[in-house]
């Protein structure tokens, strides 16, 4: 295991300019999502907004993932002067179209799937919640309205003066709350950690990748879960971090550029992951 987080680390050390196609794709996002939030105010435009975000979702992730699986083949090769590997590193941007073209309806089926399991998974933990934690009241629901409207919650500042103003009761409970959903949310995680690289080497169906996916998981239950809960660790620790960071605009810079490695070295960690154990294993079985 020890190894295979090394490897990652030279691979994602090697292969940086992954990032620049994440960071592309976030900041795009990021300005699409301003731009509806302000001209969106109809059913037909909600839709096309909907859509365009689809199929930026799918683009992306097929030509970026494709990109990935690339530099771990690229990790295998042998390069006696490091001009080569580096014309060979550039070269990863010309596999972008290539990907697009292979996986493109896999990955907005992808989407789909995944925004139906939000939809499922949404009740059930509600229903969960209630029954173990507790609801709150209408007379609650108002006060807390009111409390967040005052504070302009939207804001970093305004977060902090809501939180301020909660009782010690009304804080326990919404931790209670948080906690439920980050267990469900890491779990949901934990079974769809391998259905991307699924995808990208094996099976372009994405119902079909996800119960292959799935199998793989549990028939190698304890080597995936120390992987998946080293990876969230990690980045529970990153992510708590960052919300201090944010006071700081210095810090603040620097966690992101932090978090956008710690991203791409994540995604090659779970790929080199499959590519050893499955790829790796069973073309050494067949041979």
């Amino acid at each position: 295991m020890r190894e295979l987080f090394r490897d990652a680390i030279k691979i994602t050390n090697y292969n940086i300019i992954l990032t620049i196609p994440l960071i592309i794709f976030v900041k795009v996002l990021d300005l699409y999502s301003l731009y509806s939030r302000y001209n969106v105010d109809s059913t037909p435009k909600f839709l096309l907004a909907s859509l365009t975000v689809l199929f930026m979702f799918g683009v992306f992730c097929a030509g970026w993932f494709y990109m990935v699986q690339g530099a771990i083949s690229l990790s295998k090769k042998v390069f006696v002067l490091d001009e080569d590997r580096a014309r060979a590193t550039l070269n990863l941007f010309k596999l972008i179209p290539e990907g697009v073209g292979k996986y493109f309806l896999s990955f907005v089926g992808v989407y789909v799937i995944f925004f139906f399991i939000q939809v499922l998974a949404t009740p059930i933990v509600s229903l969960i919640g209630v029954n173990i934690i507790g609801g709150l009241d209408q007379t609650a629901i108002s006060n807390l309205q009111t409390m967040a409207s005052e504070s302009a919650i939207n804001t970093a500042q305004g977060m902090a003066e809501f939180i301020e103003k909660l009782t010690p009761e009304q804080i326990i409970f919404f931790g209670k709350w948080s906690l439920l959903f980050m267990v469900v949310t890491s779990m949901i995680m934990y079974f769809l950690m391998l259905w991307i690289p699924e995808i990208i080497y094996n099976t372009t169906n994405p119902f079909l990748a996800l119960w292959k996916s799935l199998i793989k998981n549990f028939k190698n239950f304890f080597t995936s879960i120390r992987l998946f809960l080293s990876l969230w660790f990690m980045g529970f620790v990153l992510l708590f971090i960052n919300t201090f960071a944010v006071i700081n605009p210095f810090a603040y810079i620097l966690m992101s550029i932090i978090l956008f490695y710690f991203t791409v070295y994540m995604v090659v960690l779970i790929f080199l992951y499959y590519d050893k154990k499955f790829v790796t294993v069973e073309r050494s079985e067949n041979e």
